[in-house]
C-alpha cells in the first residue's frame, strides 16, 4: 500500500547517516595500532617477569615446587626421572605398576627411604665399577633360563640373540653410536664389575659421559633405572657364560 493512505499507518524508513556506520579509515587504523601496541607492551612485560623469574627461581623437579627468593612458593608439575629418559612419554608394559587379581593399591615408600635389605651403592666411574664382583648370593641363585629371558626382553633388540650387535633395530640406525658387539675382545677383556657398570650406566659412552655430568647420545638406556641390581648382575653372568672369558 502506498504511503499517505489513512489506514494502515505507514511510516517512511528513517534515513541513516553513512558516517555513523562507516568509520573513517584513519580511526580504524588508529584503533588497531593501539591494540597491537598494548599487546606488545603486555608480552614484553610478561617476558621480563619470566626472565627475572628464571634468574631467581628454583624448581625442584622431584616435588614440583618453585621457590622465588625466601618468601614466594608455587607448585608446578613434578617431573621425576624414573625411566630411561628424563621424561617418560611411553612406558613399557613389563615395567608398568600393574596389579594382580584382587590385589589392592600399593603404598609407595617415602622418597630416599632405604629398604631393610640395604640400598644399592651408586658409582659414576668405570674404575669404581671395576672393583666390584658378582655378589656371592646372586652367583649361587643364578638362573640361566631367567637370565636369558631378561636378555631377550631388554637387550636382544639391539645386541641380537647372538650378542654380535646386529639386532633388528640396527638396520634402522643411520648414525652411531651403534650397538656393541658383545663377543668382541673389548667385552671379553672387561671384568664382571665393568660389565655391570656398562649395563647400569648406558654403555661405555653413557658411563663415561655421566661421570663428567654430560648427557649421552647413545640409544642404550641406563638400566639402573629399569632393572634391579640382581637383574643386572644376572645379565652380567649371562653374557659371561655365553662369550666366556
Amino acid at each position: 500500500m502506498p504511503c499517505g493512505t489513512p489506514f494502515p499507518t505507514c511510516r517512511s524508513k528513517p534515513q541513516t547517516r553513512v558516517d555513523t556506520i562507516v568509520k573513517p579509515a584513519t580511526t580504524l587504523r588508529g584503533q588497531i595500532h593501539r591494540l597491537l601496541t598494548l599487546d606488545i607492551k603486555r608480552w614484553t612485560l610478561l617476558g621480563i617477569v619470566m626472565a627475572l623469574g628464571v634468574g631467581v627461581a628454583c624448581y625442584d623437579s622431584d616435588v614440583g615446587e618453585i621457590t622465588v627468593g625466601d618468601s614466594l612458593r608455587m607448585e608446578a608439575p613434578a617431573i621425576t626421572r624414573t625411566g630411561s629418559t628424563p621424561i617418560q612419554l611411553f612406558t613399557e608394559m613389563h615395567y608398568q605398576p600393574s596389579y594382580r587379581v584382587q590385589e589392592g593399591p600399593r603404598l609407595l615408600p617415602p622418597s630416599q627411604s632405604v629398604p631393610v635389605t640395604g640400598r644399592e651403592l651408586r658409582y659414576s666411574k668405570q674404575d669404581e665399577y671395576g672393583e666390584l664382583s658378582v655378589p656371592e648370593h646372586l652367583a649361587q641363585s643364578y638362573d640361566p633360563a631367567q637370565a636369558e629371558k631378561l636378555y631377550t626382553i631388554n637387550c636382544a633388540v639391539c645386541h641380537a640373540d647372538n650378542l654380535r650387535g646386529d639386532g633388528p633395530i640396527r638396520s634402522f640406525m643411520t648414525r652411531g653410536p651403534f650397538p656393541a658387539d658383545l663377543t668382541a675382545d673389548a667385552t671379553r677383556g672387561s671384568n664382571d664389575g665393568e660389565l655391570f657398570g656398562f649395563i647400569s650406566g648406558g654403555g661405555r659412552q653413557g658411563l663415561a659421559l655421566s661421570a663428567i655430568g654430560r648427557q649421552s647420545a647413545s640409544p642404550m638406556p641406563e638400566f639402573r633405572l629399569l632393572l634391579s641390581e640382581g637383574e643386572r648382575w644376572a645379565l652380567v653372568q649371562y653374557i659371561r657364560s655365553t662369550i666366556g672369558r
